[in-house]
Formats: C-alpha cells, structure tokens, sequence
C-alpha cells in the first residue's frame, strides 16, 4: 500500500463511483495507490468505464452494485466491497441523485421525503456499516456535499437538506469515532460545469441565465471542474490529513464568501 494512506490495509470505496465526481474522485486515489470499489445504482456501464480508468492507473477496480433506498442491501454491499479489496481504509460518499428544483413552499411532502431517504438516509446506512471495517484500518469518510449550506442557492432544497444531515452525520462521527482512530470530514461542492448541472440543464431546471447570474457571484470567474473536488478529498483521505477530523472544505471558486 502506498504511503498516502499510511500503510492501511484494504482500498477505498466510492459511493457514486459512476457519476463525474465520484469518477475523478477514484481515479484521484488510484493515483494515490489505492484499489478501488465503485459503488453504483443503475448505471453499470458508466461504472464499468471508471473501473477502466482506475486499472488504467495501476490499481484495482470493482464496481459494486449499491442501492441507497435499500439499507439492508447498502450495507451488504459495503461489506462486499471490503471483502473484495481485503477491507476499507476510505469510505468516499460522492453519490448525488438527480434531484430538481423547486421552492420548499411548492415541494410536494412524498418529494422531499424520497430524497431524504435516498441521499441522507442511504448515506446513514452506508457509514453505519462501514464503521466496523474502518475502525479495523483507522480508516477516514470522506462526504461530498454542498456549499448551498453556506451560501443558499434558491430553489436547492432538494440538495441542500440531505447534504446538511450527511455534513451532521460527519461531525458526530468524527466526534464519537475518533477513539478509534476514524476520521470524518466532507468537500463542499460548488458550481461545477458538469456532472449534476450538465443535467440540470438538460431537463431545464436550471436556464442559461441562471448560469449567467451565478458566475457573477464567484470571485474566481469560473466554474470548478470534478478534478477539483477529487483533488481536496484525496487530501482528506491521506495520511497528510491525519490530524484533520470534523471538518468541511468548499471547494468553490470563493461563492461561499
């Protein structure tokens, strides 16, 4: 194992292995030296393709079907993954379902719950299960969430809820685990021009002057690439961040300014 994540056996699981960040976030910690499993829900081929990226890189691939409706099924698929890759010393949750947008005094009940449960509570269910293995390696989470929580997007309700509750569950384990050696933390995820907005453009949630508007309020002038996210949790990962537990990084262009 390569000295970036301290000699720890096992490899690291992605969750959302198949979608923009979770890819760049794989090949990120394949170039660190670790084997990889790629979680994903129903896009198999995108996940086959980053299983090819990642062995491009000299490590392991694995995609591992995961569903974050279904706990019992999420949690034996984190236990499949550490099987598979000799145990877990990263827990990478990158997954984002695809949500729209809508105002919360317009949101229906059935709506908002449904992404709860899939975002928030698959994320629970995941961590949970993962806890044994990562105590056995001292191993890290990593949390892919939102820089909305900081600076509040209009109409972003159906991210930001969830991704707060998961920025909680990070906390409390990084509070409660750290007797064991885990370490907790999360990337707060601006605007990037592709993965989830690509979509969100697609299905015309989101407008071209809505793009517009928002690179106005980013003092960098530009949207953030995956890589950019995938670069800030691979540090979070490594034994660099060793002392580093409890926190939250948005990478963001200086939005959340």
């Amino acid at each position: 194992m390569d000295d970036e994540f301290g000699g720890r056996p096992g490899g690291a699981l992605v969750v959302g292995g198949s979608g923009a960040i979770g890819r760049a976030v794989a090949e990120r910690l394949a170039e660190m030296g670790a084997d990889i499993a790629l979680g994903y829900s129903s896009r198999r081929e995108a996940a086959d393709a980053a299983a090819r990226a990642v062995r491009d890189r000299g490590c392991r691939a694995e995609p591992v079907c995961l569903d974050m409706r279904d706990a019992a099924g999420a949690a034996a698929a984190v236990q499949r993954a550490g099987d598979l890759l000799g145990g877990l010393h990263t827990v990478v949750l990158a997954a984002s379902p695809t949500n729209s947008q809508f105002y919360a005094g317009s949101l229906p009940d059935a709506r908002y719950l449904d992404q709860l449960t899939v975002d928030a509570g698959g994320s629970y269910a995941i961590v949970r299960a993962a806890l044994p293995l990562l105590r056995e390696s001292r191993g890290s989470i990593v949390a892919v969430t939102t820089v909305a929580n900081r600076r509040y997007v209009l109409r972003d309700v159906l991210s930001t809820a969830p991704k707060a509750a998961n920025e909680a569950l990070v906390r409390a384990v990084a509070a409660e685990e750290g007797r064991y050696g885990v370490r907790a933390n999360a990337v707060g995820v601006g605007i990037l021009d592709e993965g989830m907005t690509e979509r969100l453009v697609a299905s015309g949630d989101i407008r071209p002057g809505d793009l517009e508007h928002a690179l106005g309020r980013i003092p960098l002038r530009a949207f953030g690439k995956a890589a950019d996210i995938a670069e800030v949790a691979g540090f979070l990962a490594s034994e660099r961040a060793r002392y580093v537990t409890g926190q939250w990084i948005d990478v963001d262009g200086g939005y959340s300014l």
